[in-house]
């Protein structure tokens, strides 16, 4: 993603074709390679794509991230925001409330960071959808906030903040959770469920004086859809029994029959009290153990682990980012395993595919317009 950023930086010109393709000029070679949206599907003509299977080559997100910016520079542009919205100065939120008055000045509560400020500080927001989808979608592909605020910044000479686009995740993964959620994944009858630590101010303590929490990932065996994602303070019972009634909610009655996991003891009581005695639960699952391994979701936690080891910490239990993780995996990231499929896809939800979160922000700005 970064060389694909830096290929604009270099002043790579990409050409839009007739027939819908993109021509995108190499930087060390006297040739022209060609970026093809296929239905939802990016293919390049490049060696990286066509040869080494790399998921997303450079030459696709120089093409996505050109695109975006040709929406931003176009007039008119849709406002993800009504022009009165009032936005917090300090993490970008519009979850803001009137709290009282400074003379006569109008005084500002938000209800996400609890910072107080005057009406005299707002500024009018008026950013697309195309941005707010871009600035989502590179946050969860793997770079920091300051990166992408900075990449925005550089290549469409705007000033967004990174703690706006924190604000625009606390505020809009909800949301399209509750789109996406609505949905009835087709799953199979067997569910595979570990937890994975994550840096979290105030969790528990580990070695190093590092505080952690818990993230419970709860993923069905046949599509590899990633059913629940909860963040739980502890490794205990209660934090197992609220991942798997999570689960059970977004299966809309689709439970298993056979459950995989680990030796952990809370997995056993919690399993017990949600699911009941009559689902064959097989613990102590192990890597060498072809008919009892939990080598699918241990496959999950690699990828997540991938973003999560170089965060600084997330803040509480109450994160959006665990939610927007999970709708990233199992609706825009294609998987090698479902031949090129997304878990969404292949659990059935192919309506809109990785047009999930553009289309989720559109219906968001319509209800408010």
């Amino acid at each position: 993603m970064t060389r694909g950023l830096q290929l604009l930086e270099q002043g790579v010109k990409i050409v839009e074709n007739e027939g819908g393709s993109f021509s995108v000029p190499s930087l060390t070679r006297n040739i022209t390679y060609e970026v093809t949206l296929l239905e939802q599907t990016w293919v390049c003509s490049c060696p990286d794509f066509q040869y080494r299977e790399v998921e997303f080559c450079k030459h696709i997100h120089s093409t996505k991230t050109w695109i975006a910016s040709k929406h931003i520079e176009n007039e008119p542009k849709p406002k993800i925001f009504a022009d009165d919205t009032i936005q917090c100065d300090k993490c970008g939120s519009i979850r803001v409330y009137k709290y009282g008055k400074y003379g006569e000045k109008q005084v500002f509560k938000c209800k996400d960071c609890s910072h107080k400020f005057r009406d005299s500080l707002l500024k009018k927001i008026k950013f697309s959808p195309e941005l707010v989808t871009l600035t989502l979608d590179l946050y969860f592909s793997g770079l920091s906030l300051r990166k992408v605020a900075r990449n925005i910044n550089d290549h469409f000479n705007i000033e967004l903040h990174y703690s706006t686009i924190y604000g625009w995740i606390q505020t809009y993964i909800p949301q399209i959770s509750n789109y996406v959620n609505s949905l009835t994944p087709q799953l199979s009858e067997s569910w595979h469920i570990d937890e994975l630590f994550v840096k979290m101010k105030g969790g528990d303590k580990r070695k190093g004086n590092t505080n952690v929490a818990y993230l419970w990932n709860i993923m069905d065996r046949d599509s590899r859809f990633l059913i629940a994602s909860k963040l739980s303070e502890k490794r205990d019972t209660n934090g197992a029994i609220q991942a798997i009634n999570q689960a059970i909610h977004n299966s809309h009655g689709n439970l298993p029959n056979t459950v995989y996991t680990d030796a952990l003891k809370a997995y056993r009581e919690g399993i017990s009290q949600t699911l009941g005695n009559q689902v064959d639960h097989i613990a102590k699952c192990g890597i060498t153990k072809p008919h009892a391994n939990n080598n699918r979701v241990e496959r999950l936690n690699g990828t997540l682990r991938e973003r999560v080891k170089v965060q600084r910490g997330w803040k509480n239990p109450k994160s959006a980012i665990a939610e927007g993780q999970r709708i990233y995996y199992n609706f825009i990231k294609p998987h090698e395993a479902l031949d090129g499929k997304t878990p969404a896809e292949k659990a059935g939800l192919t309506i809109h595919g990785k047009d999930t979160l553009d289309i989720s922000l559109r219906n968001i700005h319509n209800k408010r317009n």
